[in-house]
């Protein structure tokens, strides 16, 4: 029992109180056979969707469902079909998709009268319902992790980051996809780098799903991004990159150029760690920001995002010691573009990648912040934090 009361705490301080705003109730029921919706609470903190966790009675007990969470390269909906690359092509561990499609004007489409209401707003909104994971989030305790403990996490997440950008290297080496074999990841290959964006044939008619069968063709397109991005779209293996405005120029020709498929966000508030071994990872959350970057710059941010945003409370020692850790347990992954770079030469790069990565941010909030929605979301986060 007291077992139980103290996973229900800790529930509580990462979902909030208890809330059932109607267009929940609708989704389960057109969504899930046999289930309806007990309750649902909103996460304390985290995703610019609307997230909530669902109570329900039936099978399965438990899920979570997004409504919106427009990516910010490209401002569509992709994190359902993301998640079906993911889920496909790699071992990295992540929610299954249960179900997954659209409100338009108050109704889901293609769901019929029982889902009509679902929303007010007369646009199309995309929503999902996922798997929910077993795991605590390492982010609010991250600080006061034992540092061995910390150290096996932060080795954990450098390899799963090395696992992923593996597989889209792995793709670019399969035969042309067909019917028969879609051995792509996303439509146009990941040769480039670029945004991500649902691919036509997800979105002919509704493009609802009810549950998670193999696509015949990949679910996703990339494209060129709507917005700032980490690199200009065109640029080729091996040419001098060229980051948007206010940088010149880069000569920067490592191999660490290679274009890879990567999470966007990852970062320990992403992540759920195992209650009673905080040192592995089950689960890496929230994959709505995915997109087609090169790998030196995607290992750099995250390298920043679970060791230099600490900085205030790691020693100069322990920040090393982390920073090695990710890195050698991402290049240790089989596949990975950074095998056979040294040390020194990643570094020089490295620092140019987190000062763009800062830059990036900022706009990126920017950009959140010119809708009414994104800025009530992230006033939201903003007051959660200060709680």
């Amino acid at each position: 029992m007291a077992d139980d009361d103290e996973t229900a705490r800790k529930r509580e301080r990462a979902w909030g109180h208890d809330s059932r705003p109607t267009p929940l109730e609708r989704i389960v029921e057109s969504a899930l056979e046999d289930t309806t919706l007990e309750s649902c609470r909103r996460p304390r903190a985290g995703s610019v969707a609307d997230t909530y966790l669902l109570e329900l009675d039936g099978s399965p007990a438990r899920a979570v469902c997004k409504l919106g969470g427009a990516s910010v390269w490209t401002g569509d909906v992709i994190e359902p079909h993301v998640l079906e690359v993911v889920d496909a092509a790699t071992d990295v561990p992540a929610p299954d998709v249960l179900a997954s499609g659209s409100v338009v004007g108050g109704a889901r489409a293609g769901a019929g009268a029982r889902a009509r209401a679902v929303h007010s707003d007369t646009s199309v909104r995309r929503w999902a319902l996922y798997e929910h994971c077993e795991g605590e989030n390492p982010a609010p305790d991250y600080h006061d992790l034992e540092a061995d403990v910390r150290r096996r996490l932060v080795a954990d997440a450098g390899r799963l980051l090395g696992r992923l950008h593996a597989a889209c290297r792995r793709s670019r080496r399969a035969p042309p996809p067909s019917s028969e074999h879609p051995d792509r990841l996303v439509e146009g290959g990941c040769d480039r780098i670029g945004g991500l964006e649902r691919a036509a044939s997800e979105r002919a008619g509704s493009g609802d799903r009810t549950s998670r069968f193999p696509s015949p063709s990949p679910p996703l397109r990339r494209c060129e991004p709507d917005g700032w991005h980490a690199l200009v779209p065109d640029t080729a293996p091996g040419e001098p990159l060229e980051p948007g405005f206010p940088f010149p120029r880069w000569p920067l020709t490592g191999i660490d150029c290679d274009p890879v498929l990567t999470h966007g966000d990852y970062q320990p508030s992403n992540l759920l760690v195992d209650g009673d071994d905080r040192g592995t990872i089950t689960a890496v959350l929230d994959w709505g920001n995915a997109h087609v970057t090169h790998a030196g710059y995607a290992l750099a941010r995250a390298e920043a995002r679970f060791v230099d945003c600490h900085a205030r409370a790691l020693s100069p020692g322990e920040r090393g010691r982390l920073q090695q850790v990710f890195r050698d347990s991402y290049a240790a992954v089989p596949g990975v573009a950074l095998e056979g770079e040294s040390e020194s030469e990643f570094d020089r790069r490295a620092t140019l990648y987190k000062l763009l990565w800062c830059c990036q941010s900022g706009a990126n909030y920017a950009r959140i912040a010119r809708g009414k929605r994104g800025r009530r979301q992230l006033w939201r986060q903003l007051r959660r934090l200060l709680e």
